[in-house]
């Protein structure tokens, strides 16, 4: 999964690039050719388990026994970032998209059958968050360290074999909404540095101040937020991106 996002950084950044120049740019000279930030758009990629083992006891834990595990949730989010000085303060909105699928358990033997089920969530965010950009815009150091925290809504539809959401025997609807919040920190890498001639066409041409490779570790409760009976879906894990500021 690394490997993959290096390499689509590497095309971005590197693919753009044009002879390099017999001297590097200074720090000032760096600034000079900069277009005016405003926004940064991400996109990252990490394991993720709904934590809906946590809500029975007795050691129950039916979606580990059925679905086995983390899967892949992928997620998108654009900041705008409103205040610059002494790093950067943003508001972002994010969505996401995770789904997993096993086949059903017979009720005859204990084996499975060929039938299968479905959980799909689909998570938006709001997040408040803070870049240590500093000594990058000042020292060029390409190490960003950044926090975030915010409110979640994540919909939720268990589909049955026929792709329709599935029922109980009482006539309840496998999906739903659930709100709840998260919290993350994180460090990026400012790719600028591999080539800085490629980085000053990139903002030329497409207006991209800066391109980072990132790390987060996050933690999302999403069970409510104290309002009862509700699915478990949050988390505690990490994921890579990449992220683009213009």
């Amino acid at each position: 999964m690394a490997a993959t996002l290096a390499v689509m950084a590497g095309a971005l950044v590197l693919g753009r690039s044009s002879p390099a120049r017999a001297q590097a740019y200074t720090v000032d000279e760096a600034r000079s050719f900069r277009s005016p930030q405003h926004f940064a758009f991400e996109f990252r990629m990490g394991p993720y388990r709904p934590d809906i083992d946590s809500e029975f006891s007795s050691g129950r834990k039916p979606y580990e026994t059925f679905f086995h595990g983390r899967h892949l949730m992928t997620q998108i989010e654009l900041d705008w970032q409103f205040f610059h000085r002494y790093g950067s303060l943003a508001v972002g909105a994010g969505v996401g998209y995770f789904s997993t699928t096993a086949n059903n358990p017979s009720v005859k033997t204990t084996g499975l059958t060929a039938d299968t089920s479905n959980l799909r969530l689909i998570p938006f965010s709001l997040s408040l968050v803070y870049r240590y950009d500093y000594l990058f815009q000042d020292r060029q150091i390409p190490l960003v360290p950044y926090a975030k925290a915010g409110f979640d809504y994540s919909l939720w539809r268990v589909l049955d074999a026929n792709g329709e959401v599935a029922t109980d025997a009482l006539g309840g609807q496998g999906a739903g909404g659930v709100l709840g919040w998260h919290a993350a920190v994180g460090v990026s890498l400012v790719l600028d540095f591999i080539d800085p001639d490629a980085a000053r066409s990139f903002d030329d041409e497409l207006g991209v101040n800066h391109t980072h490779l990132f790390f987060e570790f996050s933690h999302a409760d999403i069970s409510g937020l104290g309002e009862p009976n509700k699915i478990h879906l949050g988390d505690t894990t990490w994921s890579l991106g990449i992220l683009f500021e213009f």
